[in-house]
């Protein structure tokens, strides 16, 4: 009877002490070593143009808003800043899909609102009042690209 007490104790200490009988095979658990050659992650991509809050600027962002804020810049930007996708006409004036990376939107509204010429001296003074702002600003922020790297 005393080799069958001692063997129960041995297996109850083995038990208890987390090993596993000699007759069950160890358990193996994997663990990922991170490869040294392996590349970096690559960053985060570039936002494709600047980062607008419309919203908590109070720029609508409907089809017609900027519908109606393109229009305006058709008659009134388009000569110097080019349209659209399209390139600028004067070397002084940047493109509309990268003024906002140059003026930010709050203030450029601003300037705007307040008659202060933005830019150059030959940019003339507009006044659009505050929905012909909020729809110009539309139609810009709705364009936006990125610069080219300089």
């Amino acid at each position: 009877m005393r080799p069958l007490l001692f063997a129960l104790a041995a297996t109850g200490l083995a038990l208890a002490a987390g090993c596993t009988p000699a007759t069950e095979a160890p358990v193996s658990v994997p663990v990922e070593v991170p490869d040294a050659a392996a590349p970096a992650p690559a960053p985060a991509p570039a936002p494709a143009g600047p980062v607008i809050d419309a919203a908590a600027l109070g720029i609508p962002m409907d089809e017609a808003s900027i519908a109606d804020g393109r229009e305006i810049a058709v008659h009134n930007c388009s000569n110097c800043h080019g349209l659209d996708q399209a390139a600028s006409l004067r070397a002084d004036a940047p493109p509309l899909r990268y003024i906002l990376s140059v003026y930010p939107a709050a203030s450029l509204a601003e300037d705007f609102r307040a008659g202060i010429h933005v830019g150059h001296e030959d940019m003339p003074g507009f006044v659009f009042g505050d929905l012909g702002m909020d729809v110009l600003l539309s139609y810009l922020v709705s364009i936006q690209e990125a610069p080219p790297p300089e």
